[in-house]
C-alpha cells in the first residue's frame, strides 16, 4: 500500500471502523521480530482510547509515519496505546485482607433489612444490643470479644466469663449512654465500654462528662470511652478536646473492622442482614 493511501485511511472519521481486526493483528504479530509486534506480544501495546502526551504522539508518528503495514496505520488512527498492564492479585489480596472478604457471612453478602427508611439512632443501638446480646452465652461473648477487639480494646476482654450489653443507659441528669457494655472478671474486677453512636445528631453540652461521670469508679485501664459517627467534624473535635477520656472511631471503620474480628460461628444470618443495614444507613 502506497504511502499516499495509507495516510487517507488513517485520516477516515474513527466512526467508519478499522482495516483489521485486533484477533488478526495478534495472530500477525505471533510470526513477526520487530519491536512492534513484539510489543503487541508482550501486552506493552493495548487496545483501548489512548491518552498519550504531545511528546509521546511525536514519536509513535515517527514510528509509524514510514509504514503502511496495520501496525502502523493503528498507531496513526490512536487504537493502538502504551498501557501499564496491572498486577491485580495483590490488590485483590489486600482487598480481601482488609474488608474480611473471604467470611461466609459477610454483611456485604446480605441485602438490608429496609432499604425504604431511615432509622434512628435509637433503633440503630437496640438493633446492636439486640445482637450482641445472643441467646446462646457463647455467641454472645464472642460477639462482645469482636466488637472490643474492632474498637482496638482487645486486651480488655482477656477474662470474660459473662457480659451485660444495655441501650440507653440511664444517667445522672436525665442523660442516657446510647450503649453500654459491662462485665466483670474471675477477680471480680468491673470494666466498661460506653459508647455514644452519633448519625445526623451532634455531642451536646455536658453530655460526655455526665457519662464519664457515671464510670468514675471504673478506672481508665478497664474502660472504654468512645464516640462513634460517621465522619470527623471540627465540632466533634471541639467535643474531644474538652473531653480527652474519650475517643472517635467512624462507622465505617468499626464495621470493617468488626467484620475482621468476628467468627463464623458467632454469626448468623440475621446478625449478618443487621450490620449491612448499618452499614447502609451509617454511610
Amino acid at each position: 500500500m502506497a504511502k499516499a493511501e495509507s495516510d487517507r485511511i488513517a485520516q477516515q472519521p474513527q466512526s467508519r471502523g478499522f482495516p483489521f481486526d485486533p484477533a488478526d493483528l495478534r495472530l500477525v504479530a505471533a510470526y513477526c521480530s520487530d519491536p512492534l509486534t513484539r510489543a503487541i506480544r508482550n501486552h506493552v501495546l493495548g487496545f483501548r482510547s489512548p491518552a498519550w502526551s504531545d511528546e509521546a504522539r511525536t514519536v509513535l508518528a515517527r514510528m509509524g509515519e514510514s509504514r503502511s503495514d496495520a501496525v502502523a496505520v493503528a498507531i496513526r488512527r490512536k487504537a493502538l496505546c502504551f498501557v501499564e498492564t496491572p498486577n491485580w492479585s495483590q490488590g485483590v489480596l489486600a482487598l480481601e485482607s482488609t474488608f474480611a472478604l473471604n467470611r461466609r457471612l459477610h454483611l456485604f453478602r446480605s441485602q438490608p433489612a429496609a432499604m425504604w427508611t431511615t432509622f434512628l439512632e435509637r433503633q440503630l443501638t437496640k438493633g446492636l444490643a439486640y445482637f450482641l446480646n445472643a441467646d446462646d452465652p457463647t455467641a454472645q461473648i464472642g460477639r462482645v470479644r469482636a466488637l472490643l477487639k474492632a474498637l482496638g480494646a482487645a486486651h480488655l476482654s482477656n477474662d470474660i466469663s459473662e457480659v451485660t450489653v444495655t441501650p440507653e443507659a440511664p444517667t445522672s441528669g436525665n442523660k442516657y449512654i446510647d450503649l453500654l457494655i459491662e462485665w466483670q472478671d474471675a477477680s471480680e474486677l468491673r470494666y466498661a465500654v460506653a459508647i455514644e453512636a452519633k448519625l445526623g445528631h451532634r455531642v451536646t453540652t455536658g453530655q460526655l462528662r455526665a457519662y464519664r461521670n457515671h464510670l468514675r469508679n471504673v478506672p481508665n485501664e478497664r474502660r472504654l470511652l468512645l464516640v462513634v459517627s460517621p465522619r470527623f467534624t471540627a465540632h466533634m473535635d471541639r467535643s474531644l478536646r474538652q473531653n480527652p477520656d474519650w475517643s472517635w472511631m467512624a462507622w465505617r471503620d468499626l464495621l470493617v473492622a468488626h467484620e475482621r474480628s468476628l467468627r463464623d460461628e458467632d454469626d448468623d444470618s440475621a446478625y449478618r442482614q443487621f450490620r449491612r443495614t448499618l452499614w447502609d444507613q451509617t454511610g
